[in-house]
């Protein structure tokens, strides 16, 4: 693979020694090369079968050492490891309403907490008139619902007086086999705890009204303690060695639904990790030695609820007071605009990068978008480190599907958002950059 040879000509250095000249497409190949390979076939989807975010993790490691990253000591190896609850599914399903035959990850995905489901069951249609008049949800807790599942045709977004009384209604009360959600676009996750009661997923307009029977069968397994690492290693300051910049991106993703079904992830976020590594190849050049220590973090867990980054912040490799500034990159496959998330807390963080972008005009614009808890730059931002997380938006769609492929994920302007953020990462140790403590 190219991404492999673009390796092995650094290492030999060949165009590497002296002052460093890469061609103006260098990183745009190698960030893209990087990108296809964590999201093709070998890896899984970088999730919980088949190994993949084992085989993920160790291909990270490796890639450290290639690049000359430097591993923390005392520990032995790049890892931080931890452990996690997931449910999985480990064989392939099947689901049938009476004669027609679904196709996982198009018609439908099991909900990521379903548990295993085997047998028939008649189908309940519930609508918002269920919900409005007394008698017709009365009629519900009369019925027998043991081996019938509710088909919630329900609008989104919920009108707000519904909201609750659907929510408890989804806790299931009248104990039924299980739920169908219909959704507009199916889009799956990952769940540390498996449900008591089925729940499926299914594309609307694909079943109606006049079907009677659900035919299913759904293989799941609940992991208490499965085994997760997030990937850390960095590159020594040249004049500041004891504070760090830490730039972060999560390598986990959805992985498989049995043997067959697999979640590519290449913009969530095999982009993000591909990018990170661009920042780590330019900056383990020797006459790119940056002047603060920065860290390479890839985080796991992160689908699962931030898991990763929360160990990491329970057990911190670099102190927090020495924690000059966290970047953390997730979904940066598109090519239009780039949004900054807590840039109304680190509006210097936001100014710097939206003064650089006008200056080289990496991209149409740089949003601002206010604190939120969805990526790992989230808890460090809690504790008062300076944080933000970027991601990019454009033309690439498939979000948490099965069609987030790196064909789909072209990543057309990775080279000038390499350029950006380069310039970005530099302009954070200068002496004239302050950073913003919460509080501060």
């Amino acid at each position: 693979m190219r991404f492999f040879s673009l390796f092995i000509l650094s290492l030999f250095g060949i165009g590497v020694q002296g002052q460093f000249q890469a061609p103006s497409n260098f990183y745009s190949d190698y960030i893209r090369s990087a990108k296809d390979t964590l999201a093709s076939p070998f890896f899984h989807g970088r999730g919980y079968l088949k190994d993949g975010q084992k085989l993920s993790a160790y291909h990270l490691a490796t890639e450290f050492v290639k690049l000359g990253l430097k591993n923390f000591s005392p520990a032995p190896s790049y890892y931080q490891s931890f452990e996690m609850p997931v449910n999985i599914f480990t064989q392939h399903p099947t689901l049938a309403f009476d004669q027609d035959f679904l196709t996982c990850g198009v018609d439908y995905l099991p909900h990521p907490s379903c548990p295993s489901i085997q047998g028939n069951f008649q189908l309940l249609w519930i609508d918002t008139t269920h919900f409005q008049e007394p008698k017709k949800f009365k009629s519900i807790s009369k019925r027998d619902l043991a081996k019938t599942f509710l088909v919630m045709d329900l609008p989104k977004p919920l009108p707000r007086k519904l909201k609750d009384v659907v929510e408890n209604f989804k806790k299931n009360p009248f104990n039924a086999a299980g739920f169908i959600e219909l959704e507009d676009n199916l889009v799956w996750g990952v769940a540390t705890q498996a449900s008591r009661f089925g729940i499926l997923q299914v594309k609307r307009g694909i079943i109606g009204p006049h079907h009677k029977e659900l035919r299913a069968s759904v293989s799941s397994t609940h992991m208490p303690n499965f085994p997760n690492a997030n990937v850390i290693g960095y590159i020594p300051g040249k004049e500041v060695k004891d504070t760090f910049i830490l730039v972060t991106s999560h390598y986990d993703h959805l992985g498989k639904i049995g043997p067959h079904i697999t979640f590519p992830g290449a913009n969530d976020n095999a982009s993000g990790v591909a990018s990170m590594l661009g920042l780590a190849h330019y900056f383990s050049q020797p006459e790119n030695q940056p002047k603060y220590s920065i860290a390479f973090i890839a985080f796991s867990g992160e689908e699962a609820g931030l898991l990763g980054s929360i160990h990491y912040i329970r057990n911190p490799i670099v102190p927090f007071p020495k924690t000059r500034f966290v970047l953390n990159l997730d979904i940066m496959g598109s090519e239009d605009l780039i949004t900054m998330v807590n840039a109304t807390e680190q509006s210097n963080a936001f100014k710097l990068l939206d003064s650089l972008n006008q200056s080289i005009g990496a991209v149409q614009k740089i949003k601002a978008r206010g604190q939120a808890a969805n990526s790992d730059h989230y808890y460090f931002a809690q504790l008062g480190i300076p944080a933000v997380f970027l991601y990019t938006e454009g033309s690439v769609k498939g979000y948490h599907s099965i069609f987030d492929t790196a064909e789909k994920t072209p990543m057309a302007k990775a080279g000038e958002i390499h350029e950006l953020l380069i310039r970005f990462l530099n302009s954070l140790q200068t002496r004239s950059w302050k950073p913003q403590r919460m509080g501060n």
